[in-house]
């Protein structure tokens, strides 16, 4: 099957929808609830924490799947749109700067995708929710990593299969 092409323009576009897609805040702290955290009962500032990191993982799965399926200049355009991606996202819980979202959260995650160490991400994810005062217990709980796990290996392959149904064009 032919792959349908895309100018440079259309695949960033196309990369800030899927984001957008998987960090709706209503989305991800259902998913949450249902692998088992305590995403209903928390405060507002953790809520936004919790978003915060599943955000930064969203973002890392798809810079990682740029850096495979298209040129440069696009990962670069895509790159670009952080700041707008997350004010975006961002309805009703504090604002994070852009660089703090870069150097903490999105850096950890892309540590691991940017080296194909995708099965370590739900580890990670959990590591750094058990810093969030009422998450610490649930965060360490291995049947909530278990689930989290599965969670991340469907967004990871969605988007990534999304990706290659294209063929993104340099500019």
């Amino acid at each position: 099957m032919a792959k349908k092409r895309l100018r440079a323009a259309q695949g960033i576009e196309a990369a800030c929808i899927l984001f957008q897609l998987n960090s709706k805040e209503e989305d991800i702290l259902r998913l949450a609830t249902e692998a088992g955290l305590p995403a209903e009962t928390l405060p507002p500032a953790d809520k936004a924490m919790l978003c915060l990191e599943w955000q930064a993982f969203t973002h890392a799965v798809l810079t990682s799947g740029l850096m495979q399926y298209a040129p440069n200049s696009v990962l670069v355009g895509y790159l670009r749109e952080t700041g707008n991606l997350l004010a975006q996202t961002r309805t009703g819980i504090p604002q994070m700067a852009q660089a703090d979202f870069v150097d903490g959260p999105f850096a950890a995650h892309m540590a691991l995708l940017g080296h194909g160490r995708q099965a370590e991400c739900p580890t990670l994810f959990c590591r750094r929710l058990a810093e969030i005062p009422h998450m610490a217990t649930a965060a360490y709980d291995k049947h909530v990593e278990a689930r989290l796990a599965a969670l991340m290996a469907m967004v990871i392959s969605a988007v990534w299969d999304k990706l290659d149904q294209y063929e993104i064009l340099a500019d």
